[in-house]
């Protein structure tokens, strides 16, 4: 069933983070609004520890070998922020989005996140309360194999469709890099509403590897999961990338196709030698 779904799609959409991106992210610039920078990236680590988002892996990695300080009552607001009691100061990291809905950001703090994201960087706002401590900037680059597969898709008449809860300029600079089309800031329940819209004029397949994806992946007519993800990712689909090649995705269209191709061939004599009354 899943061969035959998969040979039939019109639209592949794709997760960006750990399916289009390496699953590397590393923080690529620190910048000290109203703390040091170093205050910026302990404060920053100490509300992400115990994370397993990968941005969250990011900042604790840039924090390593330093004294992080402890936290509590951390709790994640999903798609938004995450949120915790440092030395009795009530700290969230957050993506700009969420900051101006809790903060006031000058002009400047603006455009400085505009130039860093405009790069294909993701943003995070370290705030203290409605004070804007810092930004701290995470690159996660392109997927070698990304590329080459939406170009694939392409010539086998496939359009390829990035979802991302990422902003919409660091998601616009991935796209263009990659050839594919892109909706961002999108929150999970965003991408359910998408994939049933895309399911209104297609088959539709979602490619995803994470805990956040595993409801999009079955909402499509077709889950793809990445074989270096999660197991609930892995479970909600019916096909796994082992390898986590997306290529792969081209080959299984290709095998679909092929076989469905043999099935009917196989259909068509087996009705002539009926009629005919071979046994």
């Amino acid at each position: 069933a899943a061969l035959e779904t998969i040979g039939s799609v019109s639209t592949v959409a794709f997760d960006k983070t750990g399916t289009l991106t390496e699953n590397k992210p590393q923080v690529t610039d620190v910048i000290g609004l109203r703390a040091p920078e170093q205050e910026v990236v302990l404060l920053a680590a100490a509300v992400e520890t115990g994370s397993a988002h990968p941005l969250a892996k990011a900042i604790l990695a840039r924090a390593q070998g330093q004294a992080v300080p402890a936290a509590q009552d951390a709790k994640a607001i999903s798609g938004k922020a995450v949120t915790a009691t440092v030395q009795g100061r009530a700290l969230a990291v957050g993506s700009p989005r969420y900051a101006v809905e809790v903060a006031s950001l000058s002009p400047d703090e603006q455009a400085q996140i505009a130039r860093l994201e405009e790069q294909g960087k993701t943003v995070v706002v370290v705030l203290d309360g409605r004070q804007v401590l810092g930004l701290l900037a995470i690159r996660d680059e392109p997927r070698a194999d990304a590329k080459e597969a939406v170009a694939r898709l392409k010539g086998l008449g496939v359009r390829s469709l990035m979802l991302t809860g990422d902003n919409a300029r660091t998601g616009n600079a991935i796209a263009r890099d990659l050839g594919l089309d892109v909706e961002a800031e999108l929150l999970p329940e965003d991408k359910l509403q998408r994939i049933a819209a895309l399911k209104a004029s297609g088959k539709v397949a979602m490619v995803g590897d994470g805990i956040n994806d595993a409801a999009a992946l079955a909402q499509a007519d077709l889950g793809l999961a990445m074989g270096t993800g999660t197991d609930v990712a892995m479970e909600s689909s019916g096909i796994t990338l082992l390898k986590g090649d997306l290529t792969g995705i081209v080959r299984a269209r290709r095998l679909a196709q092929a076989t469905m191709k043999n099935i009917r061939q196989n259909l068509f004599f087996a009705l002539i030698y009926n009629a005919a009354g071979v046994p």
